[in-house]
């Protein structure tokens, strides 16, 4: 039974950060459109009309924004956990190590389904974007 406190959190650790790195491109991506975004509101000077298009988008940009940093948020407490689960298998703490282990894999679900939902909402954009190309055809 000693090898389920070493093996399972040492199966989950390089998911952690593989995820972590997903999340941190989904923001750096997300960041780069919020700017470009500022941008042509803000430097060209667009009317309220000419910026509303805009302005809805920024509204689920901001949502997104916010999932993407409870994603990684999430993932990396979940890496703690599983870190301080190693280590407390290390120290033959089998017990805490069990439960950590449990925590930081309840944690990446939840990070992970806060991801799901935010491609959700990525997809809804891109979609609204397709409808406007479909207008102009």
């Amino acid at each position: 039974m000693n090898n389920f406190y070493t093996l399972y959190p040492a199966l989950l650790f390089p998911a952690i950060p593989l995820m972590m790195i997903s999340f941190g491109n989904r923001y750096t991506s997300l960041a780069a459109l919020i700017r470009k975004i500022h941008d042509l509101i803000v430097v060209n000077h667009l009317s309220k009309k000419n910026a509303k298009h805009y302005l809805d988008q920024i509204k689920i940009l901001t949502q997104r924004l916010s999932l993407v940093r409870a994603s990684q948020t999430l993932s990396g407490i979940s890496f703690i956990m599983n870190l301080l689960s190693i280590f407390c298998s290390y120290i033959k703490e089998y017990e805490i190590a069990l439960n950590l282990f449990g925590f930081g894999v309840v944690v990446f679900v939840i990070a992970i389904f806060t991801f799901i939902y935010e491609i959700q909402l990525s997809t809804r954009a891109l979609s609204k974007h397709l409808e406007d190309l479909k207008d102009l055809a």
